[in-house]
């Protein structure tokens, strides 16, 4: 998901600090927001926007709105100040601090806070664009510019134009030795490519050829042709069609919950955990600890009663009602296998924490009986028609010895509401783990209808940065509930209709987002 998926933030607050004598206080909510570029995140808050100032009212209903971006994959921190205004002067009324995904994934997209000096803070939220068109388009070249012995080895890449910025939405395969390229069949979601984009050709060593800037209005209007730059040559739009597609947003907006299940490696390769080198490092803040944190505080946002089913796989057991001497490849991380869940971040990090207290590490590394345990809980989803998709996160440090059982498994699970994350922990050589990873080329047709991409495979080595990791991991994960929903005819469930009277609230206007 890209930066330009919209939601629409309304704020009231209820029973607030009075800090006028002689009346009531003048409230006014000021919204700060860290944003993401480059790679990271600002370590200072940026001012995103503010609403107007209610005069005398402790119970206020702000009439403006505040337009934020929405990117599921990476944390987007917020802070609300609520500050009672007199000139330009403020008496503070109370500050709390949230999400985006925590906010834009509750229940009816509506999050209740307690501020810090007393009263709650009151947010709904509503998707903001439309973002449900994907465009199909192929490309021919002609008069391609190559050097001046050779003909060249044309590529292109696209780039979505907004607000003076160029962002990377998608790069061609090279054609060789042609100045008459014609590139494959592809396809961009309209949140990606947005309305007006750049299209740059290059030479097989980088050289640019030439460069236009396109907009979609055009191509609809079949405008097919376009001249690039420095007379490099022609561009032809052989092919653009629109299709309409639900998206991430509208499931969620629906009602769809993601169900997180967690799954740990604890095998001998790990060390043990009293060792001062181990992966499991008791009381530290290991790979493991950190990649369930990344992941965890992002997927528990859209989980409305945050119970998560935790298991282990790979040791010997002795905890107080749970032993067993021979290898366990599936076993409750709590020790009680009447009641496998963890409640939130918390109880995950501490389930996990007392967990290594009773195992014995030992091997090899089976996959098969923890996705068959995920599966029997999809089934249950898909058979019951509960609105919720699972997502299995499993966290290990080397090679699976099951590898053909489990890619039939996975052939099974592409037709159940279920994505599998797969974390590589440490400093081991997963080669083979990349065959799970179902990934085609960005914007690639899929061949094969009857099979979906449904697992993400990423090595915690190359994203140490925790918010790079959880980019990388979560970056597909919206697109293959999609693919699922699609697949099997799911539409989106309506979008709630938010009781604004229950609070006193009317319909905002909207205010533009502070850049």
């Amino acid at each position: 998901m890209q930066a330009g998926c919209k939601i629409t933030l309304h704020l009231a607050c209820r029973k607030l600090l009075d800090k006028d004598t002689f009346s009531k206080s003048d409230p006014q909510i000021w919204v700060f927001g860290k944003q993401f570029r480059n790679n990271c995140l600002d370590q200072n808050w940026s001012l995103l926007g503010k609403t107007e100032i209610m005069k005398n009212n402790l119970n206020p209903t702000f009439q403006t709105s505040i337009i934020l971006d929405y990117i599921f994959e990476i944390k987007q921190p917020l802070r609300f100040e609520v500050r009672d205004v007199d000139g330009e002067k403020y008496d503070d009324l109370g500050f709390v601090e949230s999400t985006v995904g925590t906010i834009f994934g509750s229940r009816n997209q509506t999050c209740i806070l307690n501020l810090s000096l007393g009263g709650k803070l009151i947010t709904m939220c509503e998707k903001n664009q439309d973002l449900n068109e994907l465009y199909i388009m192929q490309i021919k070249g002609s008069n391609l510019k190559g050097s001046w012995c050779s003909s060249p080895n044309p590529s292109f890449k696209i780039f979505k134009c907004s607000n003076n910025n160029e962002f990377f939405a998608y790069e061609s395969e090279h054609v060789h030795k042609t100045s008459n390229p014609l590139w494959k069949t592809f396809q961009m979601k309209q949140f990606k490519i947005g309305d007006k984009f750049k299209i740059e050709v290059y030479d097989s060593i980088h050289k640019t050829i030439g460069s236009n800037y396109l907009t979609i209005d055009q191509l609809k209007k079949q405008q097919k042709d376009y001249q690039l730059s420095n007379n490099g040559g022609l561009l032809q739009f052989t092919q653009f069609e629109t299709i309409f597609k639900f998206t991430f947003m509208d499931y969620i907006q629906g009602g769809t919950q993601l169900n997180l299940s967690i799954a740990i490696d604890f095998t001998q390769s790990n060390g043990d955990q009293d060792q001062y080198n181990s992966l499991h490092k008791i009381y530290s803040q290991n790979q493991y600890s950190q990649a369930l944190t990344s992941i965890g505080e992002i997927l528990l946002a859209y989980d409305y009663d945050q119970q998560v089913p935790c298991y282990g796989f790979g040791a010997k057991l002795n905890f107080p009602y749970l032993k067993s001497n021979t290898v366990s490849h599936c076993f409750p991380l709590s020790g009680d296998p009447n009641n496998t869940y963890a409640q939130g971040l918390d109880g995950i990090l501490q389930m996990y924490q007392s967990a290594l207290n009773h195992l014995l590490f030992s091997g090899p590394t089976y996959f098969g009986p923890l996705i068959v345990e995920a599966m029997k809980q999809a089934t249950i989803i898909k058979q019951q028609q509960l609105n919720q998709y699972l997502v299995l996160l499993i966290l290990t440090d080397g090679a699976i010895h099951d590898m053909d059982q489990v890619e039939q498994y996975l052939e099974q699970a592409a037709f159940l509401p279920i994505s599998i994350i797969i974390i590589g922990v440490g400093e081991d050589d997963f080669t083979l783990m990349k065959r799970l990873d179902g990934d085609l080329p960005d914007g690639a047709m899929k061949q094969q209808i009857n099979k979906r991409d449904l697992v993400q495979f990423v090595p915690f080595r190359d994203f140490k940065n925790s918010m790079l990791l959880a980019k990388e991991v979560l970056e597909e994960l919206p697109d293959q509930l999609t693919n699922y929903m699609e697949m099997q005819g799911i539409k989106p469930g309506a979008p709630p209709v938010h009781q604004m009277q229950d609070f006193g609230m009317t319909m905002p206007q909207q205010q533009q987002q502070i850049q």
